[in-house]
């Protein structure tokens, strides 16, 4: 619940709770919980690297594949595309001016790139179809469950195609992320079956949902962090997420009562008001 700018911040912050858990212990304030405590005080650990891990990811993420796609097919970065332009290079006032989501012509670069490298052939011939759309959107909430970056081989790969004006080295390499639903503060009642859109993963258990992302963002990703999206659908079966609702540590968890914050007693119905003033 504190502003985080920089690492030593988080270092600070978990440090003051480890040293009142460390007093709790010494102290043998309640030795009846001596295991929860040192359970506890591994958390501090945890909260070290996953909270400046999140902080980064948080600048990153959703990437410049999802910006792609979200920008070429009905996303929330479609037609939002700010360069850099002339008149914000002259004002001294406008300090670092950052572009935001990507032309036409850069977003079509990035997506087919990666329908090339990442996809087989039977997706790059649906890609290449006129009419891709937008099937499905809804806010989802999973859990990192595997991480697969790619080598060094594929890397180079993706480092010598040309962007729109012939560049190299603007397409960054693309890896995957494997979620699996989490249960988050309020996980959306589908009108699909169990398995739909999920894969199975050897070595891992139950169905995970496989994303695209560059490599520069996997390698912040770990095992167990868990984050609420928008996810959208395309009609060619590539899902592709275009906002984050909130990114959490691997330790956050949800508990039943925060559930129910927002929660009211049912009132009666319209129809029982009106039924109730014929008599």
């Amino acid at each position: 619940m504190f502003s985080i700018d920089s690492e030593q911040d988080i270092k600070l912050y978990a440090a003051v709770i480890r040293n009142f858990l460390n007093y709790v212990l010494q102290h043998a304030v309640c030795p009846e919980y001596t295991q929860n405590v040192m359970a506890a005080r591994k958390i501090c650990d945890l909260a070290e690297r996953e909270l400046w891990a999140i902080k980064r990811l948080q600048q990153k993420l959703p990437g410049d594949f999802n910006v792609a796609a979200s920008t070429l097919y009905g996303g929330r970065y479609q037609g939002i595309h700010i360069s850099n332009s002339p008149w914000a290079a002259d004002d001294p006032n406008s300090g670092d001016f950052v572009s935001l989501g990507f032309s036409d012509p850069q977003a079509e670069r990035i997506f087919k790139t990666a329908i090339a490298f990442a996809g087989d052939d039977a997706l790059f011939v649906e890609a290449m179809k006129p009419d891709i759309h937008i099937a499905r959107t809804e806010t989802k909430s999973y859990e990192v469950v595997d991480i697969v970056r790619p080598d060094v081989k594929r890397a180079e790969e993706y480092s010598s195609v040309r962007n729109h004006k012939g560049e190299t080295g603007f397409i960054k390499p693309l890896g995957v992320v494997h979620f699996k639903e989490w249960e988050g503060p309020g996980l959306e009642e589908e009108d699909v079956s169990d398995d739909e859109g999920a894969k199975q993963v050897p070595g891992l258990n139950g169905p995970t949902y496989p994303f695209w992302l560059e490599d520069e963002i996997l390698h912040l990703c770990f095992v167990g962090l868990k984050l609420e999206l928008v996810v959208h659908q395309l009609n060619i079966g590539i899902p592709f997420f275009d906002s984050i609702v909130g990114i959490y540590p691997s330790f956050h968890t949800y508990l039943l009562n925060e559930k129910m914050v927002n929660w009211k007693e049912p009132g009666k119905s319209r129809y029982q008001t009106w039924k109730r003033s014929q008599h």
